[in-house]
């Protein structure tokens, strides 16, 4: 008998939680906690992110995810610039053959060419399918003014975190030194009064810079399809204000991220920048006797682009770090929106350094009292935005501006002077700002450049860097005449 009531005992206590679920109805499924006694959680992320971004992020997520998850997670941040991530791919790839995995879980920042241009055609980013209800928050539209938001693949394999513009960041002293007005638009910074006053990054090192450049040179191209000319010729307009703007040049940094500090300091007085860059450095400058900052950030009318900054899982072929799905959770939602744009010290903002950026998160600009009633780039992008017909010759951008003007620079500078002390100054700096050959040429070259060995690039890169060098000769002649 003994034997029969333990067996009943037994059964009553299986069987109890189901008929308690029965009795008080079901709910939906919620998170499971993981036990707070564990170890922390451990997630490698490799980054372009500025050390601010990094730290705000760092110490939000890791509360959030205490609370929602139950256990702390310890972030390793790797922190590189555009270049260098995809050269840290391909040097690890024997650690991925070999283990299966590079060793980090999540890719963050750098600009939507970097990730899908680079990473992705590299075989670098895991596929993932995010849940429907967080996709849909994120990304009430799937793109902006033609630009993907996030991966068009099935599974996407990268999601925009936030947004970037570009525009000029100056120094309001330096330009009224200069007898100037306060720039209001990329040729702007072409004028020969700001001769050793231009700073630019360099477009081999800097993604962003590149990003900067490749606007001018698309903007030149719409210009160009507008007055009934092709866009292969609107890009050779493009290369040559590049040109024309690169003679004004007093250097090119490797990080676009020093421009602004240099630009503050009155070391030089503009350059192409990234917002946020700039509107940080402008945060932190001291107000002057009348409540203007020194430093100034315009982003031209029309000629300027917003573009996603996204996120991604790097590669692997085991289970997907959970941290690292739940960063992506957090980054893509409402808290992690919040951080971009509030100041810091406000509630849901960042504790210590305010970030300047802009949310992906479409509703935001219409509900959020921070955003409301603000310049919307979901609006604004519908005028003009960055085009992927138009950015073909992105791969080769920064090579062309490598040899056409970093490699030769004196030659360009010394170029322009005599260009413009010559009688014929409009007619040939006409010719210095028309880049020797279109867009159909610098594709070909591009092919050249991808298939070459590291010893024909070498070659390439004399003799097209010769080619320009012998440009300017002939032009200095010219003006000599």
């Amino acid at each position: 008998m003994r034997r029969y009531v333990f067996v009943i005992l037994f059964f009553v206590v299986l069987v109890t939680p189901f008929v308690l679920r029965k009795a008080v109805g079901t709910t939906s499924p919620q998170p499971k906690p993981v036990a707070t006694s564990g170890a922390p959680l451990k997630l490698v992320i490799v980054t372009a992110h500025v050390e601010g971004i990094r730290r705000e992020f760092d110490d939000a997520f890791v509360a959030w995810h205490t609370k929602k998850y139950g256990q702390r997670v310890d972030i390793d941040w790797r922190n590189f610039g555009a270049a260098q991530i995809v050269k840290l791919f391909e040097t690890s790839r024997v650690s991925y053959d070999t283990f299966g995995n590079y060793g980090i879980d999540l890719v963050w920042g750098g600009g939507d060419a970097l990730f899908e241009d680079q990473l992705k055609k590299g075989g670098h980013l895991q596929p993932i399918n995010l849940p429907p209800e967080l996709m849909k928050q994120a990304f009430a539209v799937d793109s902006l003014g033609g630009l993907r938001l996030y991966d068009a693949g099935t599974p996407p394999q990268w999601f925009g975190s936030a947004l970037s513009s570009f525009g000029i960041a100056y120094n309001r002293d330096v330009v009224a030194h200069l007898g100037l007005p306060e720039p209001k638009t990329w040729r702007d910074l072409a004028d020969p009064r700001y001769r050793g006053w231009i700073v630019m990054a360099d477009p081999t090192l800097s993604s962003s810079a590149k990003s900067a450049y490749m606007i001018i040179v698309e903007r030149a191209m719409a210009d160009a399809a507008e007055q009934g000319r092709s866009e292969d010729d609107g890009w050779a307009d493009g290369m040559g204000l590049l040109r024309q703007i690169a003679a004004n040049c007093r250097l090119f940094t490797d990080a676009s991220s020093a421009l602004p500090g240099q630009i503050s300091s009155g070391d030089v007085g503009a350059g192409m920048t990234i917002d946020f860059h700039s509107l940080n450095q402008i945060d932190v400058l001291p107000p002057r006797p009348d409540g203007s900052k020194r430093m100034a950030y315009v982003e031209p009318v029309n000629a300027t682009a917003v573009n996603p900054d996204p996120i991604a899982v790097a590669k692997t072929r085991g289970e997907v770090n959970p941290a690292a799905m739940h960063f992506i959770e957090f980054v893509l939602g409402p808290e992690g929106q919040k951080l971009w744009y509030t100041r810091a010290g406000e509630p849901g903002g960042p504790k210590e350094s305010s970030l300047y950026r802009l949310p992906v998160m479409a509703s935001k600009y219409e509900t959020d009292p921070v955003l409301k009633g603000k310049a919307n780039p979901y609006k604004a992008a519908e005028q003009f935005n960055t085009s992927r017909s138009r950015q073909q010759t992105f791969r080769i951008l920064g090579e062309l501006l490598q040899m056409s003007c970093m490699d030769v620079l004196g030659d360009l500078r010394e170029t322009r002077t005599l260009i413009l002390a010559s009688p014929r100054a409009a007619e040939l700096d006409a010719k210095l700002g028309k880049f020797p050959f279109d867009q159909k040429e610098a594709l070909h070259r591009a092919d050249q450049w991808k298939n070459a060995s590291p010893v024909d690039r070498l070659a390439l890169q004399r003799r097209w860097t010769n080619d320009f060098r012998e440009e300017y000769q002939k032009l200095r002649e010219e003006a000599n005449k």
